[in-house]
């Protein structure tokens, strides 16, 4: 369904989407589906955002484990709604940045109106 969700005319922008579904009063799971990328193993963003959905509609205790595809996070939320993120970190791909894009990153940013 992640892909009829994303291009959805409701979306004009398109989303990305998480499925979840709880385990025990401390686990989790979700599928993602992210905008533009497809199928995606794992996600913190998509984590902490279900877990806030199942904490606030009382599924779930907000100290949990979030179990995806491609590990697993420990989600901890505390009464005013901070998110700590715990988790493994370990190296999926390796690749090279072409030259192009390594100029373009070098290069000041001449676009700063997002800066306050």
């Amino acid at each position: 369904y992640g892909p009829l969700l994303e291009n959805h005319p409701l979306f004009p922008n398109r989303i990305n989407v998480q499925f979840a579904r709880v385990l025990s009063d401390r686990d989790a799971q979700i599928l993602i589906w992210e905008r533009g990328a497809g199928y995606t193993l794992a996600s913190g963003s998509s984590s902490c955002a279900a877990s806030c959905i199942l904490v606030k509609r009382g599924l779930i205790n907000g100290d949990l484990t979030m179990h995806m595809k491609g590990g697993t996070l420990k989600i901890q939320i505390d009464k005013n709604w901070n998110i700590r993120m715990t988790g493994e970190v370990r190296e999926i791909a390796r690749g090279v940045l072409g030259s192009e894009l390594l100029e373009d990153l070098n290069k000041p940013f001449e676009d700063t109106s997002f800066v306050n």
